[in-house]
């Protein structure tokens, strides 16, 4: 599929990171096929205006050493970070608000003065599909849509307003004032499920806001294969035990559930019942005492291993010999490790939330959410048979279709047929 016509990329807050998870992931996937495709151009936030990337792009292989390296990559990091976040829900909500702002506005145009200065034309198409409510992007943005550009918003899920238990302090605030002012700002708003668009469309109307013109696509998979030579040794050994292994993969947050899921494993390990567990990904803030748990268990490294920074070839390992990968999630904008996972012949045990319910087509066992009871009977079940029974792997879109789709929003916003 062709593109008539210059499109554009906001990669602001993706080229500040050195990990390659949830958003950030999906973000360098579309980028590298788009710009395939499309010819698409990378561009950075500058309360200016949008500047473009002068040289290299952030593919998953490429992100630039000296932008991850910046003093103002760190900085930024540093200020996320979870030493600093518990600070923060010591500070009035308003200082912290303002210096926050100021913070990431002085970053943001540090990180891109030495970029070009983009000036948008008619006919151009500026995708923001990057976590932006980090920045005031909205400013940029009104800035391209007045030199003739439009632009599409993509929207991941709404879990900092319908879930604002499971955010950091603040987050929920930021969140919704950014969305408010994007809603306002864009041509038209792409979703990752029709669970998130369904979500966005019924919080306009509680918020009485206009409907925005949207739509929604299913995000690829394309996890490369892994040799045994690219995954560490304790992992390799985890995963060769004669005892099924059924692994958690995703960022270690409240909404993920992961104490349920620890209680139902320790449940069974009183009982005898021969399974393992492994826990894969990144630790937060919010959940830093479950953390700790975690690395202190008793179980850790015998029945429990829990890896914080596992890359790409260690999940392909881990869904090629896993039981099953358990999804006991509380709330998700999509389901990006059951599609993986699935794609690798390993059979999914997941919650059932409506953007799970929307990959069902997968094969995916279903259980009520936050039921520990039944979660134990699932697990019990897959531990006592055989993985090939329902490993037949599935074909899962690659991100080179999901790109496509996504352009097919973007030339119909172009050709102002909405």
């Amino acid at each position: 599929m062709s593109f008539a016509g210059r499109l554009f990329m906001d990669v602001s807050h993706t080229r500040t990171q050195r990990g390659n998870v949830g958003i950030t992931r999906v973000v360098r996937r579309l980028f590298d096929e788009l710009e395939i495709i499309a010819d698409c151009k990378p561009v950075v936030f500058h309360r200016s205006g949008f500047r473009l990337i002068r040289a290299g792009h952030v593919s998953a292989a490429a992100t630039r050493v000296e932008v991850v390296d910046s003093a103002a990559a760190r900085l930024f990091r540093w200020l996320n970070s979870a030493p600093v976040r518990k600070l923060v829900s010591l500070t009035p909500r308003a200082a912290l608000y303002k210096a926050w702002r100021l913070n990431n506005d002085l970053t943001f145009d540090s990180l891109s003065k030495d970029e070009e200065p983009l000036a948008f034309q008619c006919g151009d198409l500026l995708l923001l599909t990057d976590q932006s409510w980090n920045y005031r992007v909205w400013l940029a943005a009104t800035r391209a849509r007045l030199q003739g550009a439009r632009v599409v918003l993509m929207v991941h899920d709404l879990i900092p307003l319908r879930h604002p238990e499971f955010c950091p302090p603040l987050f929920t605030e930021v969140f919704q004032q950014w969305l408010v002012r994007m809603l306002g700002c864009c041509d038209m708003v792409i979703c990752n499920s029709a669970a998130t668009e369904a979500d966005l469309l019924a919080w306009c109307g509680e918020a009485k806001l206009p409907p925005p013109r949207s739509g929604h696509f299913r995000l690829g998979c394309d996890l490369p294969k892994a040799t045994v030579g690219e995954v560490r040794e304790v992992l390799a050994v985890f995963m060769s035990s004669s005892v099924p292994v059924f692994a958690a993969v995703g960022t270690i947050e409240p909404r993920k559930n992961y104490p349920m899921l620890l209680r139902v494993f320790e449940e069974l390990w009183q009982q005898g019942i021969s399974a393992h567990l492994l826990i894969a990904g990144r630790a937060t803030a919010e959940e830093r005492n479950f953390v700790e748990k975690l690395r202190r268990h008793t179980e850790q490294g015998s029945k429990l291993l829990t890896l914080f920074d596992a890359n790409d070839q260690e999940l392909a390992h881990v869904y090629a010999h896993a039981r099953a990968l358990v999804v006991p999630s509380l709330a998700e904008g999509f389901g990006l490790p059951l599609v993986e996972a699935r794609a690798r012949g390993c059979p999914v045990i997941a919650s059932d939330l409506p953007a799970f319910f929307e990959l069902q087509d997968l094969g995916i066992s279903f259980f009520p959410q936050n039921s520990e009871q039944a979660l134990t009977k699932v697990v019990i079940e897959f531990a006592t048979k055989s993985r090939s029974a329902e490993s037949a792997p599935v074909r899962a879109s690659p991100w080179r279709e999901s790109a496509e789709e996504l352009l097919s929003f973007a030339t119909v916003v172009r050709n102002g047929i909405l």
